[in-house]
């Protein structure tokens, strides 16, 4: 607890924390991040201003089309190559970070595997979010949007993001989200806000709290009414070249993360590599880990598994993580892993990731997801994914129908297209989940606030 107070006590990061959470992991220290440009590296040309709509596809085994050396334009987040089009059309974009639940009833997730970078971390309750950051590509539908919590926040004031989610934490300590955006200066586009409630709406195909739904285009919309600029301000990671055939790390195709360390079926995640892809495919809820935008399997080309220290700071449950500092982590790219450790000086220096020599890691280009693992978290890795242990069996929790949580919905003002919400239910934990205590805190048992809503979406 000590260690934690010290790291976030400064004014301007309001977070700390009570009893300490100590990461544990299977696998060895290991983790590297490294700095680059926003054209990944490159110099930038000059552009005219894009247009606020463009969108663009992301596949996700991208492939250079530069020269065998260098690549001109690369995403941001990613270090994808663009055509000089595409970066003309986006360089001025500011990313979008968008909150996702991540419990049995909000599955399938829309819109995650067209995301450049993501985030996953516990919250309350022993459950963990998502958080889908989008700058190179366009998702036409997310969902289910979820509310904000600390350690997140943090996340997005490092990369400069736009800020989606519905509501946030609001306590009397550290884990205060709805102040911190505030406090902050976040770029907010809260579902509960006037100005940007107008780019969200409840999808009556699913019941509340988990059918608010948003869009890249109608958030960058909400944003330019709002008077919410770029250029973007985040510095790229390292990526490697084209002609780069070195080896590094050991080989690593099978990837284990079990958040709860008890093998329950909906937090325990796996990630296979694909050789074909070039990417990591995930499993998550007893088989493939599918986005319901497009019905197909989610790959990313780089896994990175980071162990931050943490603690429980209020009977709510709300989690706090040491983000400053260092620790270990380990990287997964190009079917490889590469022990090493991330470092963060603070709340806006970016996180970055280093080999056990000191050296930055360069990824292999393509999307990155980010797992933050902590105590009672259990990690693994294999050479060959078919030595992964077998998925548990996973039964999903029947939706019961019936009111919800006073605090999963604003009472006096909803998303436009939302005066009536969807059919409500109360979430069923399944059969292999137990339901979270008083103690480790619930996902419903905060306050969640907007200036005007006075309750937010859990």
């Amino acid at each position: 607890m000590r260690a934690i107070r010290n790291a976030l006590a400064r004014r301007s990061v309001l977070i700390g924390g009570a009893a300490a959470i100590v990461i544990v992991a299977a696998v060895a220290t290991a983790v590297i991040l490294a700095a680059g440009n926003a054209a990944s590296g490159d110099d930038e040309p000059t552009a005219s201003a894009p247009d606020p709509t463009a969108t663009a596809t992301r596949t996700a085994t991208p492939t250079a089309t530069a020269s065998p050396t260098t690549i001109p334009h690369a995403g941001i987040l990613d270090g994808t190559p663009m055509s000089a089009e595409e970066w003309a059309a986006r360089k001025d974009l500011l990313p979008i970070a968008v909150m996702i639940d991540n419990t049995p009833n909000s599955v399938p997730h829309f819109g995650i595997g067209a995301a450049d970078l993501v985030y996953e971390a516990f919250v309350e309750g022993g459950i963990t979010r998502l958080m889908a950051v989008f700058w190179r590509s366009e998702a036409d539908l997310l969902m289910p949007v979820r509310s904000a919590r600390t350690p997140f926040v943090i996340w997005v004031d490092e990369l400069g993001a736009l800020y989606a989610h519905a509501g946030a934490a609001t306590t009397t300590n550290d884990a205060n989200a709805y102040g911190q955006i505030i406090d902050w200066g976040i770029r907010d586009l809260d579902a509960f806000k006037p100005g940007s409630n107008s780019a969200y709406h409840r999808d009556t195909s699913r019941y509340a709290p988990y059918n608010l739904a948003t869009s890249t285009t109608r958030l960058r919309a909400a944003a330019a009414a709002l008077g919410f600029a770029g250029p973007p301000t985040v510095e790229s990671w390292k990526f490697r070249q084209p002609d780069d055939t070195t080896e590094r790390g050991v080989p690593a195709r099978g990837i284990q993360v079990d958040f709860s360390g008890r093998q329950y079926a909906w937090q325990l995640i796996q990630w296979k590599w694909d050789e074909t892809r070039r990417a990591y495919g995930r499993f998550q809820f007893g088989g493939p880990y599918v986005d319901g935008a497009t019905g197909e399997q989610v790959f990313f080309t780089t896994v990175i598994v980071m162990r931050v220290n943490g603690a429980v700071v209020d009977a709510s449950g709300h989690v706090l993580l040491e983000q400053f500092g260092e620790g270990p982590a380990t990287v997964f790219t190009g079917g490889r892993a590469i022990e090493g450790t991330w470092r963060k000086a603070d709340r806006k220096a970016r996180t970055r990731f280093y080999d056990a020599s000191g050296n930055e890691i360069a990824f292999e280009r393509g999307p990155i997801f980010i797992e933050v693992i902590g105590q009672q978290s259990e990690f693994t890795f294999t050479a060959d994914a078919a030595a992964l242990p077998e998925l548990p069996r996973y039964v999903p929790p029947p939706p019961a129908p019936g009111p919800i949580a006073d605090d999963d919905l604003p009472p006096t003002l909803t998303p436009t297209e939302a005066a009536t919400p969807a059919p409500t239910a109360t979430p069923t934990p399944p059969p292999d989940q137990p339901t979270p205590t008083p103690t480790a805190g619930s996902d419903g048992g905060s306050t969640e606030a907007s200036p005007t809503a006075g309750a937010g979406d859990g």
